[in-house]
């Protein structure tokens, strides 16, 4: 294959589409806006039902999770009930940077979000300084490169933006801590983007990511926790990080070279954390008319008085609490025929208790599998938010059909998207009588699937794309691009990038 360019990724992780079109078209935004008038842009998917635990796996890959096998950072151990931290590099597919390396070209990596270290890497490759829930401390590929990274530019200053306090201080001081890491971030980039004449260069901001999750109901005056008096004395923090990030863009793209094809990615969404995740397992209980052992401390009580400790207490017990949770979890799962599985608030996962898959299976697959699977549907599908008169349940997913591959097993057997329009907090239905719970988690934004995105460079034409790009098609373009061969993979080359090839039909 011919190599047709140089390309310079930067990724937004979950930067809102709405909120880049609508505070760009209001002049807050005025590089991104500028982007998207002269540029080849267009929306994003994800991996339906997964998108949160699978969008960037799937992004490094060009795979969807059935064959990559990550669908969120805790994952069930097979052949158990519980469940362990997925680490970046247990990924089953090689992301496109190490494809890229492995055939020459010279490929520079900082922070992209769940990016494993690449075997036999020979690039510049910088891992969690920076990111959003970092899956372990700083790590290169050398010992020089990581001292000389926290000499010059420090630790990232914002560390887990969970554990930060839920008042005005705390408000600040996290809004303060991420604008500094964006300008640190924007320097890390520039100087190693200056360090050489890169063939792939990528690199990712988490801002908006830790700042929708925690201050969307500063920004949104409907949510349920909106306090105007902090809104006031505040300002709006989230947008203040998109100001930001903007002005990073910028930055970084004057140090690109004219032949640069540049793309920006806004990942995925977000939104109110309007969801039902958090009442699932007692729906699940109800439906199988389980009860809780009597003197048995119920999970939902002792995640609500976690959630009440304060922030630096709970980031020195956090290892210990997650294994204890973990193990009671576990416990109550091997009595049921279905358990929720570890996964993002925004889609619900359920597993089920399979004979031959499970230790303590009660399904047989086959036929009962699937009866069971279509009366839990249509159980869950009958329940109403009692708020709205609305479902409950926006779609139910069966993973195995949309998600084939190596991995397939190891997924969630259903996957249950909410209908998120409204706060959910009483349900009802024929089955279940009346359930009413209070989210107690201190996130107010959760994710939304759509993303967006922003090519620009030579020989690209200024348009819209009218069909939706999926998140696996970017590294196939890559490839196309850079005159390599990509392998099997889920996604194809957009097209229209470079007429790599005809437009596909929209999905």
């Amino acid at each position: 294959m011919q190599r047709r360019a140089r390309i310079l990724f930067l990724g937004l992780d979950a930067a809102d589409r709405d909120l880049i079109i609508q505070w760009g078209a209001q002049g807050f935004l005025p590089v991104l806006s500028g982007l998207l008038a002269r540029g080849l842009s267009g929306s994003t998917s994800n991996p339906p039902g997964l998108y949160t635990g699978a969008v960037w796996p799937s992004f490094h890959t060009g795979m969807l999770p059935g064959r990559h096998g990550r669908y969120f950072y805790r994952q069930l151990v097979s052949g158990t009930y519980r469940s362990a931290v997925f680490a970046s590099d247990a990924i089953d597919a090689e992301p496109i940077w190490a494809l890229a390396d492995r055939t020459g070209l010279r490929v520079g990596v900082i922070d992209l979000p769940k990016a494993p270290l690449a075997t036999g890497f020979t690039g510049l490759h910088v891992s969690d300084w920076g990111v959003h829930d970092p899956t372990g401390p700083l790590t290169t590929l050398s010992t020089s490169l990581a001292s000389e990274l926290l000499q010059r530019f420090g630790c990232d200053p914002v560390g887990i933006c969970d554990f930060y306090p839920l008042d005005a201080a705390g408000f600040r001081s996290l809004r303060d801590a991420l604008l500094a890491r964006i300008e640190l971030k924007a320097r890390i980039v520039c100087h190693y983007l200056g360090k050489a004449h890169w063939d792939l260069f990528m690199a990712a901001f988490a801002d908006a990511h830790c700042a929708g999750h925690q201050f969307w109901s500063l920004h949104d005056s409907a949510h349920p926790r909106h306090d105007p008096t902090l809104a006031v004395a505040l300002g709006n923090p989230l947008r203040d990080v998109y100001v930001a990030l903007d002005a990073a863009v910028g930055r970084v793209l004057e140090r690109a070279g004219d032949d640069t094809t540049v793309f920006v990615l806004a990942s995925h969404g977000m939104g109110a954390h309007y969801d039902g995740t958090f009442m699932l397992d007692s729906i699940l209980q109800r439906l199988e008319g389980k009860k809780s052992k009597p003197g048995r401390p119920g999970l939902k009580r002792l995640q609500r008085g976690w959630h009440m400790v304060p922030g630096a207490v709970r980031k020195r017990l956090a290892p210990i609490a997650d294994r204890v949770y973990d193990r009671l979890r576990a416990a109550g799962c091997a009595r049921r025929k279905a358990f929720v599985v570890p996964t993002n608030d925004n889609c619900a996962g359920v597993r089920f208790n399979v004979v031959g898959r499970e230790l303590h299976g009660k399904i047989n697959s086959g036929a009962e599998y699937d009866a069971f699977f279509e009366d839990l549907g249509a159980d869950l599908s009958a329940i109403r938010n009692v708020e709205t008169g609305e479902p409950l349940v926006h779609e139910i997913l069966r993973s195995s059909e949309i998600f084939p591959g190596p991995h397939a097993h190891e997924l969630p057997d259903m996957l249950v998207r909410w209908n998120r329009a409204a706060p959910i907090r009483v349900v009802s239905s024929p089955k279940i009588g009346t359930l009413t719970q209070e989210y107690q988690g201190r996130r107010t934004g959760d994710h939304r699937n759509a993303g967006l995105f922003v090519a620009t460079g030579p020989g690209l034409c200024l348009r819209p794309l009218k069909r939706v790009v999926d998140v696996t098609d970017f590294a196939p373009t890559f490839a196309s691009l850079l005159g390599i061969q990509c392998g099997e993979v889920d996604g194809k080359p957009i097209g229209e990038v470079w007429d790599l090839e005809p437009a596909r039909k929209s999905r």
